[in-house]
Formats: structure tokens, sequence, C-alpha cells
């Protein structure tokens, strides 16, 4: 499905209206309002974006990327406004709800990295926003990074910094503040370099990437392929596009962690449209995150057996699928 990638388009405005029933009675058609409820409407088109609660505070994505600058300027004093700027947007088309980057184009906070030969590696902090007109997210800031050279991404959750805001008058109210520990941020900076000298000191046989990437990120193939259907296309498609990912990456960075964490980003930061992908760009990157986390302690262990880490990464990515069936099978 089409995606909304331009910042104007999702800094449409936003009105509230209130909430009627119709229904046909003896003396006629009636009309009568539900008071503990409202609609949100996008006003240029109509479309109404959610039915939320009386107490649901409306917050535009113009106000939230207000925000946002707002928390570039709290965690990153020394910066200058101008040093930020809308890196990347990404929306359903029905525009319910909306992820805005905001990425600092100097190299005043970069994370530098020597992966191998001195050649250096630079990563940037970005700020996320993520708002919503459904109810279904929160207000939220993430504090993520991404490769310079590629502009891949990914959120960290287990090092980065969250701001999470309920849409609610009690959470937000007339406006919100940041408040960031300093020293948090450096461990913050440094946990990140860790993680990834951990991931460059880890051998991967090039034939083990294309597992790992799906592994990682939950891409499994359809349960049945037919011969020249629809799905077997696609799932030939996807297996090509990622096989040039991981030959990309084993060349230029060699075959280790590091590379197959950069050929993940890479997926995560642009997904194709493919029936076969079922997520969407902000949900891969937070996967990768958790992975790089939960990995680079993992490859550290004593007795780490790469071979099994990888098996288990299949059996989860298939214990996902099938919990997904069953999901739907409930709610159909």
């Amino acid at each position: 499905m089409p995606r909304l990638t331009q910042l104007d388009e999702v800094l449409f405005p936003v009105e509230e209206h209130p909430v009627l029933v119709s229904f046909r009675s003896r003396s006629g058609e009636r009309q009568l309002p539900v008071p503990e409820k409202k609609a949100l409407v996008n006003s240029n088109n109509g479309r109404v974006l959610g039915i939320v609660s009386r107490d649901y505070r409306l917050v535009s994505n113009r106000e939230a990327l207000d925000y946002a600058c707002a928390c570039c300027r709290t965690a990153f004093p020394e910066t200058e406004p101008v040093e930020w700027k809308v890196e990347v947007t990404d929306a359903p088309a029905t525009g319910g709800h909306c992820y805005i980057d905001l990425a600092h184009n100097s190299t005043a906070l970069d994370v530098t990295f020597v992966p191998a030969h001195d050649r250096p590696d630079a990563f940037g902090p970005f700020i996320r926003v993520t708002n919503s007109y459904n109810s279904q997210r929160a207000l939220a800031f993430d504090i993520g990074f991404f490769r310079k050279v590629c502009r891949n991404g990914l959120v960290v959750r287990e090092l980065s910094i969250r701001f999470k805001f309920l849409h609610t008058r009690r959470d937000i109210g007339a406006g919100i503040r940041f408040e960031i520990d300093q020293n948090q941020l450096t461990r913050f900076r440094t946990g990140f370099r860790d993680h990834l000298a951990a991931l460059r000191g880890c051998a991967v046989p090039r034939k083990s990437f294309e597992p790992f990437v799906c592994g990682v990120l939950l891409i499994r193939s359809p349960s049945s392929l037919r011969p020249e259907s629809r799905e077997a296309e696609d799932w030939a498609a996807l297996s090509a596009y990622i096989g040039g990912l991981c030959n990309r990456y084993a060349e230029t960075l060699g075959e280790n962690a590091y590379a197959v964490m950069n050929a993940v980003t890479d997926f995560a930061s642009r997904p194709p449209q493919n029936r076969c992908v079922h997520r969407d760009r902000h949900t891969l990157q937070c996967l990768a995150g958790t992975w790089l986390g939960n990995f680079s302690a993992e490859c550290r262990k004593r007795g780490f057996i790469l071979s099994d880490y990888v098996k288990r990464l299949a059996t989860a990515t298939t214990a996902s699928a099938v919990g997904r069936r069953a999901r739907a099978n409930e709610n159909n």
C-alpha cells in the first residue's frame, strides 16, 4: 500500500467534531449525540482519522514536530536548530499516524567507529517523533542512530532515551517538557559503540547472512508456495533483494556480525514493497535495535556457538508466524 513520505503530506489540518448516531424511528430519521466520543477529521479531505474519547488531547503532526525540535535542543544543547533537519517522513496513506525523523546534519555529535583497515564509520543521532490520531499510538520521542554513509538507522530500545505521553490532558495538558540526564546520554553513546565493537569481533560466514537477516526482522516465506503464483514471485524477488544486500555488505565490511547488522538496518530503513514484508519501517528498525542489544551481549558469552544462535532465530521467526495465524483465526 502506498505511504506518505513527504513532510507536507502529513502536516494537514485536523479538526474535532461531535459523534452522532443515526437511527430510524417511527417519527423518522433521528440523530443522537455520543457525548463521551469525538471524531478527528482531516480538514483537507473530510476523512475521519479516528474516534476518540472526549478526554483525548489532540496533538497535530505540526505540533508534534515542534515538540521534537524542543527535544533536540534539550538533549543536545550544544547544537543549533539549523543543524537538525527532517530526514524521513513515513505514514500510511490514511494519515492515521506518522513517524518523523529529525537528524543531526553535522559531525559534532557523531559516534565514530573503526570497523576494519582504519576506515572509520560514523553514526549520527536522530530523534523520531511518533504521533497518531486514532488512540493506537502514544506521542513518543525516541533517540536513535543512523549510519552517515548510507543513512541506515535503528532504534536501540535497550540503550535509547525515550519520552512517551498518552494523548490525555493529564499527560500533555497545555504542553510538555523534556528532562534529560546528560550522563545518560554519555552512557547511551558509549554503550552503542561497545555494541558495534562486539559485532565487529564476531565472525559470521557469508552463507549465514540471509538466515540472520530474516531471523532478526521476522521475515518468513509463505506457508505454501505454488509454482508461478504471485506469492512465489514475490518471495523470489524478496530473496534476491536480501541476497544483494548481504553480498554488498559482506564484500565491503567482511564476513562478520557488523556487516550483518548493516544489511539488517539497510532493509529496515528502506523496506521494499512486497507481499512477504508485513511490517513498517519503524517496527523493522526497532527489531534491528532490539537484536543489536541482545546479540552484542550474547556473542560475548563463553561457549557462544553461532550456528546454534541462527537456528534459534529461525525457530523464533516460525513461532512468530504461527502466533500471527492463530490470532488471525481468533479474530475471524
